[in-house]
C-alpha cells in the first residue's frame, strides 16, 4: 500500500503546478489600442466647434487610463490638450476644438498620447496612431457684368459668392481686383481698391469697345481665390 500513497501525492499536485506555471506566465493586461478620426474643416466666417472622435480598446484588467488629444497645424504649432480619463469619460467619445477662420489652411494632425495603469500609480505609456484632416478655405465663385455709360466709360459689377454650410451665399468683405488684357497679359486696372458689400463690388472705368476685362478674387487664408469669365466691352 505504501508505494501507492507515494505515487498519489505527485499525481494530485502535477495539474496544480502546471496551472500555477501558466498563471505566472500569462500577462495581467494587454496594452490599450485604439484610434482617432475626424472630418475635414472648411473655414467659414463664423466660429464652429470641430469634433475629434476617439475609440480606445482597454483590457478589463486595466485599473486606470489617461488620454491627451491635441492638434498640430501645418506649421507644427500645437493646440491646447483635451484630456479624457477613465474616471470621467467612456472609452469611446469625442473632444472638440473651435475653428474661427484664422487657422492655417492645409493638413492638420491629431495626436493622442497618455498612459494606463495595471496597478495604481504605476504608469505605462500609451500612444495611438496619428490621424490627419484637411483645413480648407471657403470656395468662391466670381462673375463680372459690364454696362456702357457713354463717353468711353463703363460700369463693372463683380458678384462674389462664397461657400457656406448649405450651398453658396453672398460674400461680404471679399477683396476684388479688376484686370484688363494689355498686349497679351493681364494687368490690374489702377486706382481701384474694391471690397464686396452684400456680394457685390462696383467700379466705373475707362475703356473701349472690344477690350477684354475680368474680375479676380485673390487667395487669402479663409477664402479661396476665383476668377470670372473674360468679358468683352
Amino acid at each position: 500500500m505504501l508505494p501507492l500513497r507515494r505515487l498519489a501525492l505527485p499525481a494530485l499536485l502535477a495539474p496544480l503546478l502546471a496551472a500555477a506555471s501558466l498563471s505566472v506566465g500569462a500577462p495581467a493586461s494587454a496594452v490599450p489600442t485604439g484610434s482617432t478620426s475626424t472630418d475635414d474643416v472648411v473655414l467659414y466666417q463664423r466660429c464652429q466647434q470641430h469634433t475629434i472622435s476617439y475609440d480606445l480598446a482597454v483590457d478589463p484588467g486595466t485599473a486606470f487610463w489617461h488620454l491627451e488629444v491635441l492638434l498640430i497645424d501645418p506649421g507644427g504649432r500645437t493646440s491646447e490638450q483635451r484630456v479624457v480619463t477613465s474616471a470621467t469619460a467612456p472609452t469611446q467619445g469625442i473632444v472638440s476644438y473651435p475653428f474661427c477662420g484664422s487657422e492655417k489652411a492645409g493638413t492638420w494632425t491629431v495626436r493622442a498620447t497618455g498612459f494606463y495603469e495595471l496597478v495604481p500609480l504605476v504608469q505605462l505609456p500609451l500612444t495611438l496612431p496619428d490621424a490627419t484632416f484637411a483645413v480648407r478655405p471657403m470656395a468662391t465663385r466670381t462673375t463680372l457684368s459690364p454696362k456702357p455709360l457713354g463717353d468711353g466709360r463703363y460700369r463693372l459689377t463683380a458678384t462674389v459668392r462664397q461657400q457656406a454650410e448649405k450651398g453658396f451665399e453672398r460674400a461680404d468683405g471679399a477683396p476684388v481686383r479688376l484686370e484688363r488684357l494689355v498686349h497679351g497679359s493681364w494687368q490690374k486696372i489702377p486706382g481701384l481698391s474694391l471690397t464686396t458689400v452684400h456680394g457685390r463690388a462696383v467700379a466705373r472705368v475707362a475703356g473701349h469697345p472690344g477690350q477684354k476685362v475680368r474680375a479676380v478674387v485673390p487667395d487669402r487664408n479663409s477664402l479661396a481665390g476665383s476668377t470670372s469669365k473674360v468679358v468683352t466691352l
